[in-house]
């Protein structure tokens, strides 16, 4: 069956759904750099209509105000095929798109607003961003795993260029769940896997906190884990979702482990 004929445009929303899972027109709205929310919402719209992709809408009041959140449905599969750089074996997960649970969608949207914070800072700073999602990273097999949400490197005008991996956790993971993804780190950085790959060195570590609590916790044990067992040279910095969500991703936002107290 011959599909409906898309625009680049839409296409190009189709393959930042594909690479961030779930976004808001919002953030749809600033990527394709468009200033006329009309035409944004006309494609989105045409898309929805044809069955492309999902759209999650609440108009209870109090929730109405949000802008609404899309992500494929099963007829973007046949087009991204045709696309580059798509792995086709992630395409399956479009089936259960739908039935994504609230918080992985949130934290999804999340990761979308990281970019941002992130794009704008380069900009201040005269400097270059190179972003990947998980799903970028699909096929690069050095990297820890289960993999980061994110990989970034910032190009400063100076030439030198900074690398990082980027966890957000959950409200709820428990704390047997953190400390193996720490571990993940440490093992994945005595492996030398990375800089026998890349050539570069091993990326710093940012990890995004639901509530101080977790913070605290995971302060602790990559102190005590580094001290103990591993050779403290990998580098953790800490943060809160708040303070992202207040702050960005500035500089101020983010402590070394060692630099936080008890």
């Amino acid at each position: 069956m011959k599909l409906p004929s898309l625009t680049s445009k839409q296409i190009e929303i189709l393959i930042l759904l594909y690479r961030f899972r779930f976004l808001n027109r919002y953030h749809i709205q600033n990527f394709l750099n468009h200033k006329d929310y009309s035409r944004i919402n006309s494609w989105l719209k045409d898309l929805v209509e044809k069955r492309f992709i999902g759209r999650i809408y609440s108009r209870k009041f109090g929730e109405n105000t949000k802008p609404a959140v899309y992500f494929l449905n099963t007829k973007a599969i046949q087009v991204l095929k045709e696309q580059k750089d798509i792995s086709k074996s992630l395409l399956n997960r479009i089936y259960r798109e739908k039935l994504r649970s609230k918080s992985f969608i949130k934290h999804n949207l999340f990761l979308a607003d990281i970019y941002f914070h992130l794009n704008s800072l380069a900009s201040e700073n005269k400097s270059k961003l190179h972003f990947f999602t998980k799903t970028d990273l699909a096929e690069h097999n050095y990297l820890p795993e289960p993999m980061p949400d994110l990989y970034f490197a910032v190009e400063e005008d100076k030439g030198l260029t900074r690398r990082y991996f980027l966890e957000a956790f959950q409200k709820g993971t428990p704390r047997y769940a953190l400390r193996h993804r720490i571990f993940r780190y440490f093992n994945h950085y005595e492996s030398n896997v990375w800089e026998k790959t890349t050539k570069h060195p091993f990326p710093t570590i940012l990890l995004v906190c639901p509530n101080k609590q977790m913070l605290g916790f995971l302060n602790k044990f990559i102190k005590e884990t580094a001290e103990e067992e591993f050779d403290d040279s990998i580098q953790f910095f800490l943060t809160t979702t708040k303070k992202i969500n207040k702050s960005g991703m500035k500089k101020e936002v983010w402590q070394k482990v060692e630099e936080i107290e008890d």
